[in-house]
């Protein structure tokens, strides 16, 4: 067994425990999600602050791998997906995500 099999048995169990419902293209799927980091954006009339958060999801619960630009729901809020991290070798898919 290589060491990202015994990764990904491990994620199971870890996403059996703390995972939450997180929304993508139709489905829901069981997600770990990282508190906020929250930030001041420059914008006219200011800055404002910006929540982004990391979303790490199990590759083998996924059909596909989220494009960037797309939109996920987090507890009934649409986020949009900014950054992946997509190693091909890794058992988790990462999306920095934010509110648009």
């Amino acid at each position: 067994m290589s060491r990202y099999d015994e990764i990904a048995a491990d994620l199971t169990e870890v996403f059996d425990e703390i995972a939450q419902p997180v929304g993508w293209s139709g489905a829901i799927y069981p997600a770990v999600v990282a508190d906020p980091n929250i930030s001041l954006d420059l914008q006219t009339g200011g800055f404002l602050p910006q929540a982004e958060f990391l979303v790490k999801l199990r590759r083998a619960a996924l059909p596909a791998v989220p494009a960037l630009g797309q939109f996920i729901t987090i507890e009934g809020l649409a986020y949009q997906i900014s950054g992946i991290t997509d190693k091909p070798a890794s058992p988790l898919i990462i999306l920095q995500v934010a509110r648009s």
